[in-house]
């Protein structure tokens, strides 16, 4: 099975559920073949089975069973996996920052992410890379794994004290991405903050920071992550000054405990470009 899924879905008793099928159910309803009535609940009942069924059907897959098997997941992550999402240039009500970070298909490719206060002016702008962890065969990690590149789509986002080990994350308060909202981010942190109640926790530990990351210096390309957003020293460095000095609080570091104890003040925004 491809990754994120390591296991064949299909309506069995007792159902199926767990993280894959809320990935699954997700993708299914950006098809067009598929029905609007898809409960995205993380089981795999009689609705999921004919969403499974409709997609194999309407893209002509020689096997309609109603089964998540490797060929129909291969197909459903090729045409599906990326959400579409795109920054408006909104904030939004209670964010006094956000971190924009377009990126390519290639996560290799490292480009240029932008700093705004909450009035949409640039505060500084700065080289990132998104790129997760690899396969054995030398492949990327895709966005819906964990330890794959940086989900796209709207997170909130905020600034936390250090993280540990510094050899990892370098000496600068980070910021850590605390729910999704929009996008590819919003199946890992559904309904997580926003509604007071932890609901679902696919992937967190997405954060942004640098590290003292041993044979490298600016501006050689920076390591690969675990799906977090990487930068440089200096830049961490003056992201974190920037931010304190138009209001935002340094929030003690939770060390990704959920659900998260504080109001986030800023968002992160991850688009897919080319």
């Amino acid at each position: 099975m491809p990754l994120p899924f390591k296991r064949v879905l299909q309506q069995t008793t007792p159902a199926m559920t767990g993280s894959d099928v809320v990935i699954m159910q997700n993708l299914l309803i950006r098809s067009p073949y598929v029905k609007d009535s898809l409960v995205l609940d993380g089981i795999f009942g009689s609705g999921s089975r004919d969403a499974v069924y409709q997609f194999q059907n309407g893209n002509r897959m020689s096997n309609c069973s109603g089964v998540l098997d490797a060929p129909t997941a291969d197909l459903l992550l090729k045409l599906h996996s990326a959400d579409g999402y795109k920054d408006n240039g909104v904030m939004l009500p209670g964010a006094k920052y956000k971190v924009y970070v377009p990126v390519k298909r290639d996560r290799s490719i490292e480009l240029n992410a932008t700093l705004f206060d909450a009035n949409h002016r640039v505060l500084h702008s700065f080289i990132a890379r998104s790129r997760g962890q690899l396969h054995t065969d030398g492949s990327a990690l895709n966005e819906l794994s964990g330890n794959g590149a940086t989900p796209t789509g709207l997170m909130w986002f905020d600034l936390n004290s250090e993280e540990e080990p510094m050899a990892d994350y370098g000496p600068y308060p980070i910021n850590r991405a605390v729910e999704g909202i929009q996008g590819n981010a919003a199946i890992h942190w559904s309904n997580a903050q926003s509604s007071g109640t932890f609901i679902s926790n696919i992937r967190n530990g997405i954060l942004m920071h640098t590290g003292e990351w041993p044979g490298w210096k600016p501006p050689m390309p920076m390591p690969d992550s675990h799906g977090c957003v990487h930068a440089y020293p200096e830049d961490i460095r003056i992201v974190w000054k920037q931010l304190v000095a138009i209001g935002v609080e340094v929030h003690e570091n939770t060390n990704g405990a959920m659900p998260y104890p504080y109001i986030p003040q800023g968002l992160l925004s991850v688009e897919l470009v080319d």
